[in-house]
């Protein structure tokens, strides 16, 4: 039991029991692990995240999501723009009825343009805040784990043009090394091109 309880007492650096010798002093040595983190780094965040291969793969889906929309627009905008052209050009040969109506159906189109394309822009950042939220949660994740094995003490997005960062060196920006990162961690798989028919 004794010897249990020596054991035990040398690890913590006490003498056993009934020894006269004096406890020794421990030395503590700080370790590069102990020491606080110091440094500083900055990242444009949303540049960060669209710059990624998962970001522009993303990307480029919205944009063909939302290709039959902006197509739609554009030719609810020409139909409207020859039509204002007609009415103007009429004014001095179209009865008033014919002016009245031009007017009236003018309107009703500029409205319907108008609310479509509010409608489309609300569903597009709606998608785009849905996207960026996903990316930028496992983003987050990479530059903590940066930040931890390289001693930062703090990050800072630096996106916002009118953000609390007046100027920062650019041998701090940390953007690059963390797409690279992003990338590694999240490898995008590319589809395979069709194959080309075989030739007779």
């Amino acid at each position: 039991m004794w010897k249990v309880a020596g054991i035990a007492m040398l690890l913590l650096g006490a003498a056993p029991v009934g020894s006269a010798q004096a406890p020794p002093t421990p030395v503590v040595v700080a370790s590069p692990a102990q020491q606080p983190p110091t440094r500083v780094g900055t990242i444009f965040g949303q540049n960060a995240i669209t710059s990624t291969q998962e970001g522009q793969k993303a990307s480029a889906a919205l944009t063909a999501k939302f290709a039959p929309k902006r197509e739609e627009y554009n030719r609810r905008q020409t139909e409207l723009q020859q039509l204002q052209d007609q009415l103007k050009k009429g004014q001095t040969t179209l009865s008033p009825e014919a002016r009245d109506h031009l007017q009236q159906t003018i309107d009703v189109k500029s409205r319907e343009l108008k609310r479509l394309g509010e409608d489309s822009q609300d569903a597009l950042e709606q998608d785009e805040g849905a996207m960026m939220q996903q990316l930028s949660d496992k983003m987050l994740a990479v530059i903590r784990d940066y930040a931890t094995r390289n001693g930062y003490a703090v990050i800072i997005d630096v996106s916002a043009p009118n953000g609390p960062v007046l100027w920062a060196a650019p041998s701090i920006d940390i953007t690059n090394e963390i797409v690279k990162l992003y990338d590694k961690a999240h490898p995008v798989v590319s589809t395979p091109a069709a194959a080309a028919p075989a030739k007779k």
